[in-house]
């Protein structure tokens, strides 16, 4: 079997805001579950599974507060990113939706990157890429 990212789990104050910004942004990806446990302060948590058939983001309703801006220093999670068909028709999407675009990424031949954040200051990457070579879609050098 071939090693593969499969999921990662968010904590987050309002799950509903952070899955209409990936649902959005990803419109082939479902809520592919979801519930409710009761965790070990005795609060009821409501938890998501995010995908598709191969990978999802797990998010519950465990947050408090917000991430720093992804420009401070801090430990913990700096961005989600995503590959998309199209980045263009995506930033359509999420400010169709009602999110602000934070940031385009650098400029690069091959590549197309922009940045989004929820409300929560997660910060998520979307990128396109122009070129089906790896050696292209992967060069740091330019």
């Amino acid at each position: 079997m071939k090693n593969y990212f499969e999921h990662a789990n968010i904590s987050v104050v309002n799950p509903q805001s952070t899955i209409k910004l990936i649902l959005a942004a990803l419109p082939n990806w479902t809520i592919r579950g979801n519930g409710e446990w009761m965790n070990d302060r005795g609060e009821n948590v409501e938890w998501f599974h995010v995908g598709d058939d191969n990978f999802y983001l797990a998010i519950d309703s465990q947050g408090k507060g917000s991430m720093p801006y992804w420009t401070e220093r801090f430990t913990g999670l700096n961005h989600l990113g995503f590959a998309v068909d199209d980045v263009k028709a995506l930033v359509a999407r999420l400010q169709e939706a009602g999110f602000e675009m934070d940031h385009w990424g650098g400029e690069h031949p091959h590549r197309q990157s922009v940045y989004f954040m929820d409300e929560h200051g997660i910060q998520v990457e979307f990128v396109e890429y122009f070129s089906e070579i790896n050696e292209e879609r992967n060069d740091y050098s330019l």
